[in-house]
Parts: structure tokens; C-alpha cells; sequence
């Protein structure tokens, strides 16, 4: 009887045991893949000297390579549009992980005639479809390549609620994309 007890104890053990394992594995194959994160630097911040222009440190600055000569371009954070300098304001910003065939979708009010930039990349085995509603260009289809290069779409709100919906193609990926309104 005493044999029989801890044969059970044993096959119990055994059983808990296997069943942590598969859980374990089953938990790490359902985990997002996430790219590590760079380690920070130091900056020791410079004290300005007197030769150069504090304005000038806060812009972009343009260099032609034919000749060498460099122009002073937007301010750092700010886009060119139309010809313009404006400031971005971000709206929302998604980093989700999308699975095979699934959906997210982000919607957002604005005005008639606010002008709006949708900025949409992917990592992964792509692609990824990007389509809006709410825009002056209502139902078009972006297909984004899941090569880490970000696709920026201006877009003109039509009025009442924006809709953006990205749909991963047949394999899961990571989505970093931003909407934000133009100034």
C-alpha cells in the first residue's frame, strides 16, 4: 500500500512537472517579439561659445554635396508641407503588435479642412494594409512595406471622426504609427 502511495506521489510530480513545462513553452511562443532596447548614453552637455548662434543649434541644417555649402533647414521637430515649415501635435500614437489577419483601428474628431499626417511603419514579415476614413481621399489603401521605414500620408479631415485601420498581412508584426495634426 505504502509502494502504491508514492508511485502516485511520483506520477503526480511527474505530471505537474510537464504540465509547468508546456506552459512555459506555451508562454514564450505567445510572447510578442520585441527588439532589445539600446543601452543610454551619457551627454555631457557643451557650454555655448561665443562664435556660434544659439538659433542655430536648434535647426537642421542642409548640405548641398556638390559644392559643400550648407543652409539652414526646418526647426528639429517641425515638417515641411506644401512648402511650409509647420509643427506637428501628435493626436495618438500606436505601437501595437498585430497578429495574422487582425485589425486595429484608431479614429480621432477634427474639424473640415484640418490638415492631418498619418506616419505608419512595420517590422516584421509584412505587409501591412492602411486604410482611412473621414479624410478628403475617403477608402484609399496604403500598403506599407514591414522594413522599419516609416510611410507619412498627409491627409485633409473631412469633418466628424477619422478612422485609420491597419491590417496585418498573413504573418504578425510590430506597428509604430502616429497621426498628427499640422500647424
Amino acid at each position: 500500500m505504502v509502494s502504491e502511495e508514492r508511485t502516485r506521489s511520483a506520477v503526480l510530480a511527474g505530471l505537474t512537472v510537464l504540465a509547468l513545462a508546456v506552459g512555459a513553452w506555451w508562454w514564450r511562443s505567445a510572447a510578442p517579439v520585441v527588439d532589445p532596447v539600446p543601452a543610454a548614453r551619457a551627454t555631457v552637455a557643451a557650454e555655448p561659445s561665443p562664435a556660434t548662434d544659439p538659433a542655430s543649434s536648434s535647426r537642421v541644417w542642409i548640405v548641398d554635396p556638390g559644392t559643400g555649402d550648407a543652409s539652414p533647414g526646418p526647426d528639429i521637430g517641425s515638417v515641411m508641407a506644401g512648402g511650409e515649415e509647420v509643427r506637428p501635435d501628435t493626436l495618438w500614437h500606436d505601437g501595437s503588435h498585430v497578429r495574422a489577419g487582425s485589425m486595429v483601428e484608431r479614429q480621432t474628431s477634427s474639424t473640415s479642412g484640418a490638415r492631418l499626417l498619418l506616419s505608419a511603419a512595420c517590422r516584421g514579415p509584412g505587409p501591412l494594409t492602411v486604410s482611412w476614413t473621414g479624410a478628403q481621399e475617403d477608402e484609399t489603401q496604403l500598403l506599407v512595406a514591414c522594413d522599419g521605414a516609416a510611410v507619412r500620408q498627409p491627409l485633409v479631415a473631412a469633418g466628424g471622426p477619422v478612422t485609420v485601420r491597419f491590417v496585418a498581412g498573413e504573418r504578425q508584426l510590430d506597428l509604430d504609427a502616429t497621426l498628427a495634426g499640422l500647424y
